[in-house]
Order: C-alpha cells, then sequence, then structure tokens
C-alpha cells in the first residue's frame, strides 16, 4: 500500500522504520514485521515522479514595503508542469523567485491570458443620439421709434498723437563691445577690448567715455599698457580706435574720444 502512513496488517502508526530503497523508501511495522513501499514523491498536478529540487528563497515584510530575505528552502518541481521556472533556474543559475508556487506543490496554474487569448469584455454600443432642434436665439426687441429719433449719435473718440520716435539709448560698455566684435573682422584685439572694458566699468553707460577728461584718461591708460610702440601695441590701439569709430557710426557717441591715441 503505496505512501500509507498505517501499517496495512495490525494498523500501527507510530512504531514504523524506513529504509531508503532504489529512489523510494520502504517501511516496516516493528510490531508485525509487515512491509511496504511508501511511494516516491510526485506532482501534485500530473502525478508524474520526475521531480527536481531548486532552491527558492523564503522572504517577508519585515518594516513596511521592505522585503527581506528570511531563509532558504529546497523547492520540489516538476519537470513538466513546471519546466519553465525549472528551465530558467538551472540555465542562469539562480534561484527560483520567492513569489513562485510550484505546480509540483498542487498550485493551480492554468496558461497565462495574453491579449489575444483573454476573454473579450462586451462592451455596450452607445445609444444613440436624437438630434436635438436648437432654439432660435430671441430676437432683439425693438426700439420705440421715439426713442430711436431722440438717441443722440455716439460720441467720437478723440485721436491721439502719434508718439515720436524715442532717441537710441546709449548702451552699457559690455553691450557696446560685444556689438563691436561682433561685426568686427579677424583683426580685432579681443584682450585690448576685455581690458578697456574693466578700465570703463562694463557696468557703466558708453557715455562714460564722453565725460569731462575722458579722452586724456583713455589716451594715458592706453599708453601705460601699450607704450613700447611695438606690433601688439600698436594692434590695440588700432583695434580701440576702430571701436571708437564703431560707437560713433551708430550714435553712441558724439565725439571722438580717442583723438589722442591717433596722432
Amino acid at each position: 500500500m503505496a505512501g500509507a502512513m498505517t501499517c496495512p496488517s495490525c494498523g500501527e502508526h507510530e512504531e514504523l522504520r524506513g529504509e531508503p530503497d532504489e529512489g523510494d523508501i520502504r517501511v516496516t511495522c516493528l510490531r508485525c514485521d509487515a512491509q511496504w513501499m511508501r511511494g516516491a514523491p510526485r506532482c501534485a498536478s500530473c502525478g508524474g515522479r520526475d521531480i527536481a529540487h531548486r532552491p527558492q528563497a523564503m522572504t517577508r515584510h519585515s518594516r513596511g514595503t521592505q522585503l527581506s530575505i528570511i531563509g532558504w528552502r529546497d523547492l520540489p518541481l516538476c519537470r513538466t508542469c513546471d519546466a519553465a521556472a525549472l528551465e530558467t533556474s538551472i540555465a542562469q543559475n539562480v534561484p527560483v523567485p520567492g513569489d513562485y508556487v510550484a505546480a509540483c506543490l498542487g498550485a493551480a496554474r492554468g496558461p497565462a491570458e495574453t491579449p489575444d487569448t483573454a476573454p473579450a469584455v462586451p462592451v455596450p454600443a452607445p445609444k444613440p443620439t436624437l438630434p436635438t432642434d436648437p432654439k432660435p436665439a430671441p430676437a432683439p426687441a425693438a426700439k420705440p421709434a421715439a426713442a430711436a429719433k431722440s438717441s443722440p449719435p455716439p460720441p467720437r473718440r478723440p485721436s491721439r498723437p502719434k508718439a515720436g520716435s524715442s532717441p537710441s539709448v546709449v548702451p552699457t560698455v559690455r553691450q557696446a563691445i560685444a556689438a563691436f566684435m561682433t561685426e568686427a573682422s579677424g583683426e580685432a584685439d579681443a584682450t585690448a577690448m576685455l581690458l578697456l572694458g574693466t578700465h570703463l566699468g562694463s557696468h557703466n553707460r558708453l557715455g562714460v567715455l564722453e565725460q569731462d577728461g575722458a579722452p586724456d584718461r583713455l589716451a594715458d591708460w592706453c599708453h601705460g599698457h601699450w607704450g613700447d610702440g611695438g606690433d601688439r601695441a600698436q594692434r590695440a590701439l588700432t583695434t580701440i580706435c576702430r571701436a571708437i569709430d564703431f560707437w560713433g557710426a551708430r550714435g553712441w557717441l558724439a565725439s571722438d574720444p580717442a583723438a589722442g591715441l591717433r596722432s
């Protein structure tokens, strides 16, 4: 009587002894010496004996949604019913996922429904809507003839004079230098323009070059930096004069602050 845990001869269920015997267990009753085969493990889904064991983590939520591993177990897997999970675990050499329930243990695992095989949920057809006639807009009430005759015409709005063109706003030193460097050719000395902007104060308006004594201060500053008369100095002074000419052509300067540099 395979799989019985009670002696079939005398009914004893405590004084029993089991011994391995060719993949099965031979049970011997110590009371009446009766023997029978207990039976190898079987798949609870298909009844097959081709069972393999793979490790599986035992988990639980220890804190809120945090999942923690509390131990491991050997999960029996049927090579037929649990073929996909068994092959993945062996091929990738990884444990069976902790949430997997083996069909070998009796889990009902039918074929997963896909969008093609899942039963379609009937959608009720929309109810036809009957066209409704829009309500005609109410006609404006007719004014009495006497009131219409006595109403004066609406007054005309006085025409506003057109605003005159505002004078051009003088840019800051930084904006003026950026405009010049954008249109200047490759001969412009960027380092000289950078030093000039630092000297004048890049946040100041370009009109700082037309203040009292500004041309003399500009000439003294330039000769203090490039007074040697070499090629480097000549290029820097030429760039500053070109920039001042550029700003004057756009109406940002009314005088020539670089007159002392041109002699």
